[in-house]
């Protein structure tokens, strides 16, 4: 994305006429009720924090993910890592921030259905630009949102060759062309390496830092997920470009499977180290009180 459409972007981020900051008008069910971001201060310093949409995890954050941050979500495919990535978008929705959602491991129609599923209604936002898909999945126009509402395909924005890094630039200059106030921006990048499987680690990382890296115009906390087990190495040379690295492991040792969750760095904020078992309850993702020490 070129400087001068960022700077462009940046001039006309300010709050637009028609948006209020509530979103009176959003329907968000199933959703809890978060706290927006706050400022956190520790060793003279002080930093914007914005909620996860997680209940119980901004706790461990000292009030949620830092602003204007990069994080890797390290998990298997799995309910737990879907409903992590949508939560995080509608917490934001839900406090009139908007959002991004780039689809490498599942069609745009499905993502929408999966909302739905957890009680998300996010039909007016995708219509109203404030929730924006890009379809780098389904590697056709045609194809990319079948299953939706005839109006809501045309807000899909079809990526045909996520290989090709000025054809998903221009994808999310696109996307941020259309939201009205960029400020607070979020946004889902769905299983980097486990589609980029023809590029060698350091392509993927400079394919990474091309596409998503001028969203930090915006204040833009991304969240990008990587499955445990895919091209380890990618990971390991990709690490220290993270603001934070969130992993979710599965224990399938016990009759019933659970899921624990670790965090294994976050910028600027102390993080314990310790494993939190998660729970879906009523199709909502939340951490349990029961820790267990990290060996």
């Amino acid at each position: 994305m070129p400087k001068d459409v960022i700077l462009k972007f940046v001039s006309e981020s300010a709050v637009h006429p028609g948006v209020s900051s509530e979103l009176s008008n959003v329907r968000l069910r199933g959703s809890k009720e978060h706290i927006p971001s706050w400022p956190i201060t520790g060793d003279n310093m002080m930093i914007a924090r914005v909620p996860s949409g997680i209940p119980g995890l901004d706790m461990l954050f000292q009030g949620g993910f830092p602003s204007n941050s990069t994080i890797a979500l390290r998990a298997e495919p799995s309910n737990p890592t879907e409903y992590f990535q949508q939560q995080f978008i509608a917490e934001g929705l839900k406090h009139g921030f908007p959002a991004v959602y780039c689809c490498l491991s599942r069609p745009a129609a499905n993502v929408i259905r999966s909302f739905k599923h957890q009680g998300f209604d996010i039909i007016e936002q995708v219509a109203n630009d404030q929730l924006v898909f890009l379809d780098c999945y389904s590697m056709h126009k045609r194809t990319s949102a079948m299953g939706v509402d005839q109006a809501i395909q045309k807000k899909i924005i079809s990526v045909t060759e996520v290989d090709d890094e000025k054809m998903l630039q221009d994808g999310l200059a696109t996307a941020v062309e259309r939201i009205p106030n960029l400020k607070g921006l979020r946004a889902v990048c769905e299983s980097v390496p486990g589609t980029l499987t023809s590029r060698t680690a350091v392509e993927v990382m400079r394919w990474g830092r091309k596409a998503f890296g001028d969203l930090r115009a915006f204040e833009t906390v991304t969240l990008h997920t990587f499955p445990l087990g895919v091209r380890e190495e990618l990971f390991g040379l990709m690490a220290h470009d993270f603001d934070g690295v969130i992993e979710i492991r599965v224990d399938r040792t016990t009759e019933h499977v659970r899921y624990y969750l670790s965090i294994q760095k976050m910028r600027m904020t102390e993080v314990p180290l310790k494993m939190f078992e998660l729970e879906m309850d009523g199709g909502i993702l939340s951490l349990k009180t029961t820790v267990q020490k990290i060996t």
